[in-house]
C-alpha cells in the first residue's frame, strides 16, 4: 500500500527578504523551511532569487553578491540537512561567466539539481534581460555552493524512491506565462508536483488572473501546481509585491495565502489520484521514462508518515461547493434532461409518455416531472398523451408523498394516472376518466408507442435498489446520471429561481420528505449480516471514491473519517462501506444493460457513460481490505 494513502504535504513560503543581504535571507529561508517541516510539509517551495531579493538590480553584477549568495546557499543546506524535506530556493548563479536566474533543489544536505529560468522577461516593470541569460534545457554538471557534479539545466525531474508517484518538476515565474511553459513538458516527463518560484508584482487584475492561470494549469496538466511569489521585502515605492501563495491540484485550489498576508500555505496533495487521472486519459501522453523525454531524473529517499489530512474534503463530492457554479449546474442539469428526453422521444416516435413512480422516491419523481415539464416547453412536436403514473401499491402505502406528487403535477400542468395490474385495471375501469385514467401495466409493456420515464437515480442504480418492470429498450433513465444527494439540491435551486409561490412551497416540502435509500422488498442482491446500508450522503461519498477516483477502501475510509468527523463513528462508516461494495459488485448484472439516459456529470454506470465493468467481477480484494479495516478498528 502506498505511503500515507498517496498524500504528500506541500508548502509554499515567502520570507520578507532584505535587498542584497544573502546571509540574512538564508536565515529567513531556514526559518520558513523549519516552520513548514514542523507543520508536516515534505515539499517546500521558496520564491525566485530569494537569497538576494528580486530587486538587487545592478548589485547582481558584483562578485561579492554572487559569491555570498552561493555561501548563503551552502549555509542553508547545512542548517536544514537533518530535515527530511525537499525545498527549492532561488538565487542568481554565475556559470561560465553568465548569470542565471535559478532554483536550487535541495534535500537532506544535498543540492540535487539547479534549474535555470527559461523565459527572461524584459518588458513592463521587469528588466531581467539586463542581468540574466536564458538557461539551457540540456543537463550538464557544475560545482555550486561547494558541491560538485550538480545537474544544471531545466530538463530535470526529481522522484521519490519510496513513492514513485511523487515526481517533482520546477519552473520560474515568467515560464508559466509563456506560450510554451516548461511545466507542460515536465508533466509529460512524469512530474506530478510542479513548483514555481516567482517574484511577480501585485496588481488588481493580475492577482485574480494569476489564480485562474495556476488552477487552470494544474487542471490541464493533471498535476499539483505550487506557486510561491516573493514577499513584501521586494516591494518598492513604485511596485508592490505581495507574496501570493497558491497550491492547486487538478483545477482545485487546495490552499492559498492572499497577497500581503501571512506568506505561507500548506496542503496535502494526492499524487496517487493524479497518476490515476493520467491513466484514465488516453490523450495525456506521458513518456515511458523521463530519460525517454530527454529529462534527467534524480532519485531521492523520503519517508512520509501518516498524519491528519491537510486538505478540504467535501462530504458531498457530487455537488459543486461554489454557490454560483452549483446554481448554474442545477439549472443546466434540468435543461440537459429535457433535451435528452426530446431526442429520445423523436428517435422513438413515441406517442405516449409516462413517468413511472413505482420504485421511485418522491424527490426523484419530482425531478423527473420538472424535466418533463421543461421538455414540453421546448419547441418540439408535442407528445399527445403524457401521464405521471402512480402505482396502486405506492398510493396505498405512502399517502403523504403521493399527495405531494399529485399537487406538484397539478402545479406543473401534468396529468395523473394510476398504474395497475391487468386485473386491478379492469376492476378500476369504472373509476377511470380521461383526466385520471387507470393504465394497465401489461398494455404498456405490449404497446411500443409508449415511452416510460424511469426516475431512478445513479446511487440507486449503483446499489441495486432498482427494479425494471418494463422493457429496458422502452425506458428512459432521466435521473440515471444524477447522484441521490444532488437531486434535492437541484429541486431547491429550481424552487429558489421559481416565481410561483405555491411551486416553491411544494418543492420545499418534497425536499423535506423522508428520502433515504431503502432496500426493495424483493431484493435480488445478497448482503452479509455484518453489512448495513448507510445514509445516502455516505453511500454517495463511497460511490465517488470508487467510480471517479478509483480509491482503494483504505483511502476512501481515511477521507470519510475526515469528512464525517463528529457525525459517524469508524465502525459505522466501515459497516456502510462493506454494504456499498457488496451491493455494487452484487448488482452489476442489473446494470449490464441500463436504459438510455442523459449524460449529466463526469460519472456514469455503463459504457455509454465511460464506465466498463465485467458482470462477473469479484469483490474479494475490496471486501478483504474492508474486513481488515474493521478488525483494526475493533482493537
Amino acid at each position: 500500500m502506498i505511503m500515507n494513502n498517496g498524500f504528500v504535504p506541500v508548502a509554499t513560503a515567502s520570507p520578507r527578504t532584505r535587498v542584497a543581504d544573502p546571509m540574512a535571507n538564508a536565515e529567513l529561508c531556514c526559518d520558513a523551511i523549519v516552520r513548514a517541516a514542523n507543520a508536516g510539509a515534505k515539499v517546500v517551495a521558496l520564491p525566485e532569487v530569494v537569497l538576494t531579493s528580486y530587486i538587487a538590480d545592478d548589485m547582481l553584477y558584483h562578485d561579492i553578491v554572487l559569491d555570498t549568495a552561493e555561501e548563503a546557499l551552502a549555509h542553508l543546506v547545512a542548517e536544514t540537512a537533518k530535515l527530511d524535506v525537499v525545498f527549492s530556493v532561488g538565487l542568481p548563479l554565475c556559470v561560465n561567466g553568465k548569470i542565471y536566474n535559478t532554483l536550487a533543489i535541495c534535500h537532506a544536505g544535498e543540492i540535487m539539481g539547479v534549474i535555470p529560468k527559461t523565459y527572461i522577461p524584459t518588458y513592463g516593470v521587469d528588466f531581467e534581460g539586463r542581468w540574466f541569460s536564458s538557461g539551457p534545457a540540456d543537463v550538464t554538471y557544475i560545482t555550486v555552493a561547494g558541491q560538485e557534479h550538480v545537474p544544471f539545466g531545466s530538463h530535470q525531474v526529481f522522484r521519490c524512491r519510496q513513492m514513485p508517484q511523487l515526481c517533482l518538476g520546477y519552473e520560474i515565474c515568467e515560464d508559466i506565462w509563456s506560450p510554451d511553459p516548461p511545466s507542460i513538458h515536465l508533466a509529460l516527463a512524469g512530474a506530478t508536483i510542479i513548483c514555481n518560484g516567482s517574484a511577480s508584482n501585485a496588481s488588481l487584475e493580475k492577482d485574480l488572473y494569476r489564480r485562474s492561470l495556476i488552477s487552470g494549469q494544474s487542471a490541464r496538466l493533471l498535476c499539483c501546481y505550487a506557486y510561491c511569489s516573493s514577499g513584501q521585502g521586494d516591494s518598492t515605492g513604485d511596485v508592490t509585491v505581495g507574496g501570493q501563495e497558491i497550491i492547486a491540484e487538478n483545477g482545485s485550489i487546495l490552499a492559498q495565502a492572499e497577497p500581503f498576508g501571512d506568506g505561507f500555505a500548506i496542503a496535502d496533495v494526492d499524487v496517487e489520484s493524479l497518476w490515476g487521472a493520467r491513466r484514465g486519459m488516453s490523450s495525456f501522453h506521458v513518456e515511458p521514462t523521463p530519460q525517454y523525454a530527454d529529462y534527467h531524473e534524480t532519485m531521492f529517499d523520503m519517508t512520509i508518515p501518516d498524519h491528519p489530512l491537510m486538505r478540504p474534503v467535501s462530504k458531498q463530492p457530487f455537488i459543486p461547493a461554489d454557490e454560483k457554479m452549483r446554481a448554474d449546474c442545477c439549472s443546466l442539469a434540468v435543461t440537459m434532461q429535457a433535451h435528452g428526453l426530446a431526442a429520445r422521444v423523436g428517435a422513438q416516435n413515441a406517442d405516449h409518455l409516462v413517468i413511472d413512480t413505482t420504485n421511485s422516491s418522491v424527490t426523484n419523481t419530482a425531478l423527473a416531472m420538472l424535466a418533463v415539464a421543461r421538455f414540453y416547453d421546448l419547441e418540439r412536436p408535442a407528445v399527445p398523451d403524457m401521464y405521471v403514473a402512480i402505482s396502486q401499491d405506492v398510493q396505498n402505502g405512502q399517502s403523504a408523498n403521493v399527495k405531494l406528487i399529485e399537487q406538484l403535477a397539478d402545479a406543473l400542468g401534468l396529468p395523473l394516472a394510476t398504474l395497475a395490474s391487468a386485473q386491478a385495471a379492469q376492476q378500476d375501469t369504472a373509476q377511470s376518466s380521461p383526466e385520471h385514467p387507470v393504465l394497465d401495466i401489461q398494455e404498456l409493456i405490449g404497446d411500443t408507442s409508449w415511452l416510460i420515464v424511469n426516475p431512478s437515480d445513479m446511487t440507486q442504480l449503483a446499489l441495486g435498489l432498482v427494479q425494471f418492470p418494463f422493457d429496458l429498450g422502452r425506458q428512459y433513465g432521466i435521473n440515471s446520471q444524477i447522484a441521490h444527494t444532488f437531486v434535492p439540491v437541484i429541486l431547491r435551486q429550481y424552487a429558489q429561481e421559481c416565481a410561483e409561490g405555491n411551486l416553491q412551497t411544494l418543492l420545499g416540502a418534497i425536499c423535506d420528505a423522508d428520502d433515504e435509500l431503502h432496500i426493495p422488498e424483493h431484493d435480488t442482491v445478497s448482503m452479509s449480516e455484518s453489512a448495513e446500508l448507510g445514509p445516502a450522503i455516505v453511500e454517495d461519498f463511497y460511490l465517488d471514491g470508487f467510480l471517479r477516483a478509483q480509491y482503494r477502501p483504505a483511502k476512501t475510509f481515511a477521507l470519510a473519517k475526515q469528512a464525517f468527523a463528529g457525525e459517524y463513528g469508524e465502525h459505522e462508516l466501515l459497516v456502510w462501506m462493506k454494504a456499498f461494495y457488496e451491493r455494487f459488485f452484487g448488482s452489476q448484472f442489473l446494470r449490464h444493460s441500463l436504459p438510455d439516459g442523459p449524460r449529466i456529470g463526469s460519472a456514469g454506470l455503463d459504457l455509454r457513460d465511460g464506465f466498463m465493468m465485467p458482470t462477473y467481477a469479484q469483490s474479494t480484494l475490496w471486501m478483504n481490505e474492508v474486513d481488515a479495516l474493521l478488525n483494526a478498528a475493533a482493537k
